[in-house]
């Protein structure tokens, strides 16, 4: 019988071998990440470094003891065994047990646990951290720490606070680099954001305050993707640089977070909304504190004029507790303030459109009207 036919002399087909294990590891192959067994080899020993930069895992707590799970919060559950700096395999007797998915057994699925994600992004996360990605791949290189997975309880603001600040610590000076050109722009105004990166989410995260820098709700973006959502159970709030001082001259409003890094990027004082109709009574209460001279609306140059309508909106409410409101629109051509300033333009340019803008203010007609 010749090579290649069966045993009626038929052709055998040219079948490729099935790829083994679930869909997660199957679409592992397609991001051409080294093997998981080479990952595996390279981490080696390094399980407790890498579990304390993954998820601020303490070192002690991997004395096979049992300690707290920084997981579930289950007092003595967790516990690492007895190879864990070879193979980095630890349990928590109510969340990470041999009846959960992943359930304990190495690095991996540990990093799985740790961090929220799939197998494809424990393996990314894990290759950028051992150095060993692909040269000129174009997601952002792996942050080398990241929170504990959020505990959101009801009515209580700081656990957005807690889960924003770790996230902004997780940054590293390569992901700044990253985003400044991903984002078009400065690695300064993001950092004034407080600008983070959730593992979890796998998204990097903007917090959102009240008027009073209280964090009530955080914002997720992928890069990837360009998808926008926000952490659940949080609300919408404002986009407010850390160093924002009272007595202004003028506050810019802009629409979201990029919009606000933008103007700020050019020397001006802003504030971004959640939405084109979003968080009116915080930026009421906002420039109240602030007591600028002036608000200046920065509205979205959008079709369907919602942004517009937006901004009139809150300009109404604005005229009641600031006195002298503007609203200004980009040039045409150019969609919002981000787009506006990424295409040059500076300071100069956009005063032109603020002294040429209406001011709306309060007046005194047979009662209060605007």
């Amino acid at each position: 019988m010749s090579r290649g036919t069966n045993k009626k002399g038929r052709r055998r087909m040219n079948r490729r071998a099935p790829i083994v294990g679930d869909s997660a590891t199957r679409r592992q192959h397609s991001t051409r990440l080294p093997a998981i067994e080479e990952l595996k080899s390279a981490a080696m020993g390094r399980w407790p470094e890498i579990f304390h930069d993954a998820a601020g895992v303490p070192h002690e707590h991997l004395d096979g003891r049992g300690h707290p799970c920084i997981r579930c919060g289950g007092t003595d559950r967790f516990a690492a065994f007895k190879d864990v700096a070879q193979r980095g395999s630890v349990q928590c007797r109510s969340c990470f047990n041999r009846s959960t998915d992943p359930y304990p057994g190495d690095g991996i699925a540990t990093l799985r646990w740790l961090l929220g994600c799939d197998t494809p992004t424990a393996c990314k996360w894990l290759a950028g951290w051992l150095g060993l990605t692909h040269h000129g791949e174009s997601r952002p290189p792996a942050p080398l720490r990241r929170s504990v997975r959020l505990q959101v309880t009801s009515g209580v603001d700081n656990h957005f606070g807690q889960f924003a600040d770790d996230c902004h610590r997780a940054m590293q000076s390569a992901w700044w680099t990253w985003l400044e050109n991903a984002l078009s722009l400065p690695v300064a105004e993001l950092r004034r954001l407080r600008v983070g990166w959730s593992a979890q989410h796998h998204a990097t995260t903007w917090p959102m305050v009240d008027h009073d820098d209280n964090v009530v709700g955080v914002r997720l973006r992928c890069l990837e993707t360009g998808k926008k959502w926000s952490v659940s159970g949080g609300k919408a709030g404002l986009f407010v640089p850390s160093d924002l001082r009272a007595d202004i001259d003028r506050l810019f409003v802009t629409e979201g977070p990029t919009d606000c890094a933008a103007i700020g990027s050019i020397g001006f004082d802003a504030v971004g909304r959640p939405s084109c109709s979003g968080a009116v009574e915080y930026t009421a209460k906002l420039v109240r504190r602030l007591h600028p001279r002036e608000c200046v609306i920065v509205a979205d140059d959008d079709a369907n004029q919602a942004g517009k309508r937006g901004a009139e909106s809150l300009a109404e409410t604005l005229v009641t507790v600031c006195g002298r409101v503007r609203i200004i629109y980009p040039p045409t051509g150019h969609k919002d303030a981000r787009d506006w300033v990424r295409a040059g333009a500076n300071a100069d340019d956009v005063l032109t459109f603020v002294t040429a803008a209406d001011v709306q203010s309060l007046t005194i007609n047979s009662g209060v009207s605007r």
